[in-house]
């Protein structure tokens, strides 16, 4: 990923997000939430909204999510592209669309079928990013199921 996808901040500041970004799209292929934890913020006030329609408050509620997905679903790389964002002081925000597959593997059938087939879907992704103690972590992310229909209005 290039650095010219974000805007402000340093350059460094701009690629360490950009490669923080990257490692949490690695370790969500998999489901690893060891390799979660120095990604996520620790800090009890970091909220994420699931792709599932659901709220995790904070890294741990996040991880029990996880180690319940592992045992569930099987995942393919979440390819993203139209990435954009914004750099300023401890904050940042990374945008962008990412495709994938995904197939469902548990006994039971999923909680909410959501692109459990194994078919390519498009999701989006807004993650906020934070320096703590002058180490960037994932503050909140918040994924969306990307509509490929007409838009409303035709706008």
């Amino acid at each position: 990923m290039s650095e010219q996808n974000l805007v402000g901040g340093s350059a460094a500041d701009r690629a360490e997000i950009l490669k923080l970004h990257e490692a949490y799209i690695d370790v969500n292929t998999r489901f690893d939430w060891e390799n979660l934890q120095p990604l996520f913020s620790p800090s009890p006030e970091a909220t994420y909204f699931n792709l599932n329609g659901h709220t995790y408050r904070g890294r741990e509620h996040w991880t029990r999510l996880w180690k319940f997905y592992v045992q569930q679903v099987q995942s393919s790389y979440w390819t993203p592209y139209d990435i954009g964002g914004v750099v300023t002081g401890d904050l940042a925000v990374v945008w962008c669309h990412r495709k994938t597959r995904r197939q469902w593997t548990g006994k039971e059938p999923p909680p909410r079928d959501i692109h459990y087939d194994n078919s390519e879907f498009v999701s989006r992704s807004t993650m906020a990013f934070r320096k703590e103690d002058g180490t960037w972590r994932v503050v909140h992310a918040h994924f969306s199921p990307a509509d490929g229909g007409p838009r409303p209005g035709g706008v």
